[in-house]
Order: structure tokens, then sequence, then C-alpha cells
């Protein structure tokens, strides 16, 4: 379509920038063609630490906060002054994430009105963004459900439809990749972990 979404925000804690009035909250919609200024505002109730296109329809799209809300934008129904676009929807923030949002993929669905969220608070959430208030499902990002091991904290996700529109993997802040595939949730809640042992990231994967 020639147009990108880019949203800012600042993850360090009480980082001085945040005290900023001048700094600006918004995200902003270009156009690649025309880069002098952007088409459309994108107001979030917090600074969108990711932001995401409906791949179904790029009048839609969904972000994440660094207050844990995930919010939804369609673009047909700005909701504020001219050249701007406030959420139609937006989670409470008692049923959010409780760290901000690491990412945030639209999922296959047969509305295609549905996303899921991940953070470094250990929960990975399922979202319908025609009901956006709270998840309708989650899962604890935990290396052994049953005995309740370590609760891993989510910093990346990779979804893609082909590789099946149940399977997610995971990136997580302790360096160890999680495979998640909901068909097989009664074998430790559909959870897989690599890169335990030696071989394992170092650092967080971003």
């Amino acid at each position: 379509s020639g147009k990108i979404a880019v949203s800012y925000s600042v993850l360090n804690f009480q980082d001085k920038r945040l005290n900023d009035p001048h700094m600006s909250s918004s995200a902003y919609i270009w156009d690649i063609t025309n880069s002098n200024k952007p088409i459309v505002g994108i107001v979030p109730p917090s600074l969108l630490s990711c932001l995401r296109y409906n791949p179904k329809n790029l009048d839609t799209l969904v972000g994440g906060s660094c207050n844990g809300m995930i919010s939804y934008y369609d673009l047909r129904k700005p909701n504020g002054p001219t050249g701007t676009c406030r959420p139609v929807e937006c989670s409470a923030i008692e049923k959010s994430h409780h760290d901000p949002v690491s990412d945030v993929y639209w999922i296959s669905s047969k509305t295609g009105h549905q996303c899921v969220s991940v953070s470094t608070d250990g929960q990975m959430l399922w979202w319908d963004t025609r009901k956006l208030e709270e998840p309708i499902d989650r899962l604890i990002l935990e290396t052994n459900s049953k005995a309740g091991e370590v609760t891993l904290g989510g910093s990346s996700l990779e979804y893609s439809t082909e590789a099946g529109p149940t399977k997610f993997l995971v990136g997580t802040e302790q360096g160890i990749v999680v495979s998640v595939n909901l068909r097989n949730k009664k074998t430790n809640n559909g959870i897989t972990i690599f890169d335990t042992g030696a071989g394992k990231h170092q650092g967080s994967i971003p």
C-alpha cells in the first residue's frame, strides 16, 4: 500500500524523557512516497511499544502500550481531530499485561478480529478487538506447568499462518526460545522449551 506505521516508546524505568511535557506519545502513519509529514497521527492511551496493521484490512491496526494495554484503531473511524486517530477499543488496564507489551500479532480467525500479545510479565494473551476489555484466553509462559518451575518473560513473538494457525514462537528475556502449539495444550499447556542448555542465548531475545 506504500504506507508504514511507526511507533516510539521509552522503556527505561523512570527515564527523564517521560517527564518532558513536549514529548509526543503519538504514533504516525507515513506515505513512503511523501515523507515530508505523516498522513495520520495515532493517539494511544500510553506510548506504543508495538504496532501492527491487520493483514486482512489495512484500515485497522492493533497496538501494545508501555502500560500493558492493548488498543485497536480503525482509520475509517478516527474518533479525534482531523489528522488524528484515537482507539476504537482499549483493554482494561487491570486485565492487561503488567509490563510493557513486547509484541502483538494478528492471528488467523474466522472473524479477522483476533490477535495475540506477549510481555515480559510472563503472560501470552489472546484478544478479540470487537470486545477488547479483557483477553479471551491466557497462557503463562512456564518451563514446566506441573512443577511451576520458572515463568519466562516474553520479549519477542513470531507468528505465521504458513507454519500453522495455532503455532507461535516466543523469544524470552532469559534467552530461551519457547514454542506454543494450542492444539497440544494437554501437554505442558502446549509449551515446548528450546535452548535451555549451554547453547542458549546469553541475553534477552529481541
